[in-house]
C-alpha cells in the first residue's frame, strides 16, 4: 500500500487533511481527468485513485485482472510476440495515448461481449445504479460484497455512471446515451443520485415514495426531518393532482457508501419505479442503514 505522504501529495492535500478532505478532493481530481491522459506532473487517474484507495485503507486485487495477465504472460498473443513487444506495455500504450483506437477496439469488445452475456446470462435479483456527479471506483466488488451481505440476493448489479454537466468527449456522449437507457428500460430497484438528477426524475415519475418501502423512518435511524427538502411534487403532465412525497432518502454521510469509495457532494438514494425486486430494495437499504 502507498506510504501516506505519497498519497497526500499525489492529491495535493496537507498533512492534516481529513477523509472529507480526500473525498471532496477526489471529486474535482476525477472531473479534471475526464479531459485529460495525465496532469502537469505526469500522475495518471490510476495513480490518483491509488493514493485515494491508500488514504481511505482499502487494499483491492482483482483476481479477474490477475488471472488475465498470467494467462497473457503464459500464452502472449502471436502479433505482439511476432513484433518483439512487451503486451502489457503495448496494452497501457493503447489504453493511454490510442483513444480512437482503443474507441473501435472497445466497440468490438462491446458486440462479442454482449454475444457472449446473452449465451452466459445471470440475471440480477437486485440492480443499483449510481449515477450523476458520483464517482466509484469498484462496482463490481460492491457487487459482490453485497451478493454476500444479503441472504436474499444471489446476484447484485452496480452500475456507475458518471455524468458531466456538458457533453465534451465521445465518452460523455455514451454515458449520456447509457443513462438515458437506464432510465427508461434499465428497471433499476435502487438508484443513488446526485441531487440534480433527484429532482429531475423525481418529477417525471421515475421513483416510488420511500414510504412503499419504509414504513418507519426512524426505526433505522433515519431523520425525516433533514430529508424534507427532498419532497417532490410529480409533473407527468396526465391531468392528475399528485400529492407531494417523499421519493428520496440523504446518504451523503452514510459510512457503508463511502467506505465503499463512493464519493460525491451529496447522494440520494431512491427506489425505482419500474424496480422488479422490491423486497431486495428494502434490505439493501436496510443494510447500509443498520
Amino acid at each position: 500500500m502507498m506510504e501516506r505522504d505519497k498519497a497526500l501529495e499525489i492529491l495535493e492535500l496537507p498533512d492534516d487533511a481529513t477523509i472529507e478532505d480526500i473525498e471532496k478532493r477526489m471529486l474535482v481530481l476525477y472531473k479534471k481527468f475526464r479531459q485529460m491522459d495525465k496532469d502537469e506532473r505526469g500522475y495518471t487517474l490510476e495513480d490518483i485513485d491509488k493514493a485515494y484507495k491508500s488514504l481511505k485503507g482499502i487494499s483491492y486485487v482483482d483476481p479477474e485482472e490477475e488471472k488475465r495477465k498470467k494467462q497473457r504472460k503464459e500464452n502472449p498473443n502471436p502479433i505482439f510476440k511476432l513484433l518483439k513487444v512487451d503486451e502489457e506495455k503495448a496494452l497501457n500504450f493503447i489504453y493511454y495515448y490510442k483513444w480512437h483506437a482503443l474507441g473501435i477496439l472497445a466497440a468490438i469488445v462491446f458486440i462479442v461481449m454482449t454475444v457472449i452475456s446473452l449465451v452466459n446470462r445471470v440475471d440480477p435479483d437486485l440492480k443499483i445504479l449510481i449515477a450523476g456527479k458520483i464517482y466509484m471506483a469498484e462496482t463490481q466488488t460492491f457487487a459482490q460484497k453485497i451478493s454476500e451481505e444479503l441472504e436474499t440476493v444471489e446476484h447484485a448489479q452496480v452500475q456507475n455512471i458518471y455524468l458531466t454537466d456538458e457533453a465534451r468527449s465521445e465518452v460523455d456522449y455514451a454515458m449520456q446515451s447509457k443513462f438515458t437507457v437506464e432510465i427508461a428500460a434499465g428497471n433499476n430497484d435502487i438508484f443513488i443520485i446526485d441531487e440534480e438528477k433527484y429532482f429531475l426524475l423525481a418529477k417525471q415519475g421515475a421513483f416510488r415514495p420511500v414510504k412503499e418501502f419504509i414504513k418507519d423512518l426512524g426505526a433505522l435511524g433515519i431523520d425525516q426531518e433533514q430529508n424534507e427538502d427532498l419532497i417532490v411534487t410529480m409533473e407527468l403532465n396526465d391531468d392528475v393532482t399528485y400529492d407531494p412525497d417523499l421519493y428520496g432518502i440523504d446518504v451523503s454521510d452514510n459510512k457503508y457508501l463511502l467506505d465503499a469509495g463512493i464519493i460525491s457532494e451529496r447522494m440520494i438514494l431512491a427506489f425505482g419505479a419500474a424496480g422488479e425486486y422490491p423486497e431486495n430494495a428494502v434490505a439493501f437499504a436496510e443494510l447500509i442503514f443498520k
